[in-house]
C-alpha cells in the first residue's frame, strides 16, 4: 500500500469573474523511503498541493489517502519546511524548534531531549540561545528543518526551501538534506519536495512529478535513476534535466526518456 495516494484532485479559487481552477484531475502516489520532486510553471498549485497533502486546505474534489486513510484534517505525521522560513523572531532556536513538541503535549525533559538531538543533527550546536535575527538565512533554515524533524514526521514536505539561500548555502543544505534522508535512525519516511529548480529536482529525487500550465494536470511521472551522489556534469544529468525541462516548456504528452537515464 503507498504511503500517499493522490486521486483525481480538482482545486478552485473565486475570482473576479467566477472561480478559478488551479488544479485538475492531479493524481499520484507516494511509497515508503520515496523523495519525490513536484516541479511545474508558476502558478500551478505546486504550493497548494503540499497543504492540500497535509490537511491545511481542502479539495474541491477528488481524495488523498494517508495510510489508506482519507486527509480529512491536518495530518500531524506530517511537517512542512518553508520557503520563508517561518520562525518566530523573539524565541530563540531552541524555542523555535520546541514549537512542535509543546502542541503534542509533551513533557517538558522529553522536549528538551528531541530539542538537543535535531540542534545537533543539523549543526546548530552553539546557537541555541540565539534569535532569528542573529543568523544568517542558512542558518534560519537550518532551524525550520530542524523543527520540522523534531516532531519525527513520516513525511517530511519541503515548500521552495533552498530558494531565497545563496547557491553555495543552498548546495550544502541540499547535500545535508540527502544525507539525514538516508539515515535509516531518522525521520522521515518519505519527502515530498516542491522546486522550481529543474537542476535542483534531478539532483535529490528518486520520481519527479512534472505538472502543466494552469489548470496543472500531471504531465508525466519521471523516475530518476542516476547513482547518487550524482555527478552534475554528467550527460546523463544533463539530458534528463533537458527532458524535464521540456516537458514543462512544451506542456505535452512525454517523449521516450534519453536512452542514458532509463
Amino acid at each position: 500500500m503507498a504511503l500517499i495516494e493522490v486521486q483525481g484532485l480538482v482545486k478552485n479559487f473565486p475570482g473576479r469573474h467566477g472561480s478559478i481552477t488551479i488544479m485538475d484531475e492531479i493524481g499520484f502516489s507516494v511509497a515508503d523511503n520515496d523523495f519525490l520532486a513536484i516541479v511545474g510553471p508558476s502558478g500551478s498549485g505546486k504550493s497548494t498541493l503540499l497543504r492540500l497533502i497535509q490537511g491545511l486546505d481542502r479539495p474541491n474534489q477528488g481524495t488523498i489517502l494517508f495510510r489508506g486513510r482519507p486527509v480529512e484534517g491536518v495530518q500531524l505525521d506530517m511537517a512542512m519546511v518553508f520557503q520563508s522560513f517561518a520562525l518566530y523572531p523573539w524565541l530563540t532556536v531552541k524555542e523555535n524548534v520546541a514549537l512542535g513538541l509543546e502542541a503534542r503535549g509533551w513533557s517538558r525533559e522529553r522536549q528538551e531531549a528531541q530539542v538537543e538531538r535535531y540542534v545537533n543533527v543539523t549543526g546548530l550546536e552553539g546557537f541555541e540561545e540565539a534569535y532569528p535575527r542573529e543568523l544568517s538565512g542558512g542558518m534560519r533554515q537550518r532551524v525550520g528543518l530542524a523543527r520540522a524533524l523534531a516532531v519525527e514526521p513520516a513525511v517530511l514536505l519541503m515548500d521552495e526551501p533552498f530558494s531565497s539561500l545563496d547557491a553555495l548555502t543552498a548546495e550544502g543544505l541540499r547535500e545535508e538534506v540527502l544525507q539525514l534522508w538516508q539515515d535509516p535512525a531518522l525521520p522521515p519516511e518519505a519527502v515530498i519536495l516542491v522546486t522550481h529548480n529543474i537542476e535542483e529536482a534531478v539532483a535529490m529525487a528518486d520520481r519527479i512529478i512534472v505538472l502543466s500550465r494552469r489548470p496543472a494536470r500531471v504531465l508525466a511521472g519521471v523516475p530518476v535513476q542516476l547513482p547518487r551522489p550524482r555527478d552534475r556534469k554528467s550527460p546523463a544529468f544533463y539530458e534528463l534535466t533537458d527532458y524535464v525541462y521540456s516537458l514543462i516548456t512544451e506542456g505535452s504528452a512525454p517523449a521516450p526518456l534519453p536512452p542514458s537515464t532509463a
